[in-house]
């Protein structure tokens, strides 16, 4: 074997992925530029432009100058060079994302999941769905870089879905299974990625201790302490879903009785309303819930319930806000973050989830007066996680190792 060669084949790429990064970072540079900021050579430069070039991942075009000579000729990165897929697999939905080379988004398209969630006929979706984006915006099977699929749920680094308790899903070899549909790369990422969209969308937190709360089909925070993503020896760290709270509790997904996701997640929500308005509790929600509403429909209902003081959707909040605040603490004394980010669809949007954290912080945090702890909602949006995994395929692709 011929080991210069292979050498120079990695160094080659390894270059390649070095310039195309500073380009994302600072947009359209000269040679001259990229090569005081790699610390490359201007011969090895040219080369890997040429390289780049012939890919089609770049463009060029010709700056302003007021000296004489040959005007600057600027790179900068070509948007339609290479697509990333980025889909989320949700109990209720399938979401998946269309984006391009600058990480911009493109298009997408969410279907329903039918409850079962056998996972052949989620498998098959999602190829139809990827399919269908490229075909409908002309884009051809070999310019598909890579995609990322996300669901709440433990992952293996061989991408197979250990557990994921609100899917239903044990040692699913969920990366295998795409990668027979496709010959790009594929990754598969648990929520925590959400929190790389909800830093883009708000720059100053990549500076921050961070604890993220998500509330929605299931329940876990992500953490991030001196601008580390916090994993775990087995990248289950944050959940705090699977704390058991009540030993005689609902049984959880995962086969534990009595996690704090059983009670308050959007499922074990729905689950409860359910059951207490076919036992005769009187509610106005009564008037408004269908067989078809899947937990986000149930819990906007109940949040429209509260809003119009319906006792039973009242009490109900308050039960919920009173585990949330609970957790909350346990996770500020454990991290000790100076942010606290709320997230999920149980959650977004209700101050009163704010205000009971706040109230539990004299009698439940530790030293509270030593701390100064920023509360907030997300704001990446509903299409946090498809733009997350999108962002942490583009970070696989072009990591320098």
């Amino acid at each position: 074997m011929n080991t210069n060669a292979v050498d120079s084949k990695t160094a080659g790429i390894r270059n390649e992925k070095l310039v195309i990064g500073l380009l994302r970072g600072e947009g359209a540079l000269s040679q001259v530029q990229i090569s005081k900021k790699t610390g490359l050579g201007s011969s090895t430069i040219s080369y890997i432009v040429g390289r780049l070039r012939e890919k089609g991942l770049i463009l060029e075009r010709t700056g302003q100058s007021n000296k004489r000579g040959a005007k600057p000729v600027f790179i900068d990165i070509n948007p339609t060079g290479q697509f990333i897929i980025g889909a989320e697999i949700n109990p209720s939905y399938l979401l998946t994302g269309l984006f391009d080379f600058r990480s911009e988004q493109v298009d997408f398209v969410k279907v329903s999941l039918d409850p079962g969630h056998v996972v052949d006929p989620v498998i098959h979706l999602m190829e139809v769905s990827i399919k269908g984006l490229l075909s409908k915006h002309n884009i051809s099977l070999d310019k598909l870089a890579g995609i990322g699929a996300t669901l709440s749920g433990s992952i293996s680094n061989e991408g197979v879905v250990q557990l994921s308790s609100p899917l239903g899903w044990k040692n699913v070899p969920l990366k295998e299974l795409l990668r027979q549909k496709f010959e790009c790369p594929v990754g598969i990422y648990t929520t925590k990625v959400r929190l790389l969209a909800e830093m883009n969308a708000q720059p100053p937190l990549s500076s921050k201790n961070i604890v993220y709360l998500n509330v929605a089909n299931g329940v876990g925070t992500t953490v991030i302490i001196d601008g580390h993503l916090i994993h775990g020896s087995t990248n289950r760290c944050g959940e705090l879903g699977h704390v058991v709270i009540d030993p005689e509790g609902p049984v959880c997904g995962c086969g534990q009785r009595g996690c704090l996701e059983a009670h308050i997640s959007g499922p074990a929500i729905t689950k409860k309303i359910r059951h207490d308005l076919s036992s005769g509790t009187q509610s106005v929600l009564s008037e408004s819930l269908t067989e078809q509403d899947t937990p986000e429909d149930i819990v906007e209902k109940w949040k429209q319930a509260i809003d119009k003081k319906d006792d039973y959707a009242i009490g109900l909040c308050d039960v919920v806000a009173e585990k949330i605040a609970g957790a909350a603490a346990i996770a500020i004394n454990l991290y000790d973050p100076d942010t606290l980010i709320l997230a999920g669809y149980v959650i977004m949007g209700q101050d009163y989830f704010i205000e009971q954290i706040q109230s539990r912080f004299a009698s439940d945090v530790y030293d509270p007066s030593s701390r100064n702890i920023e509360i907030i909602f997300s704001r990446a949006g509903q299409q946090a996680l498809i733009k997350g995994v999108a962002a942490a395929v583009q970070q696989e692709q072009f990591k320098i190792e």
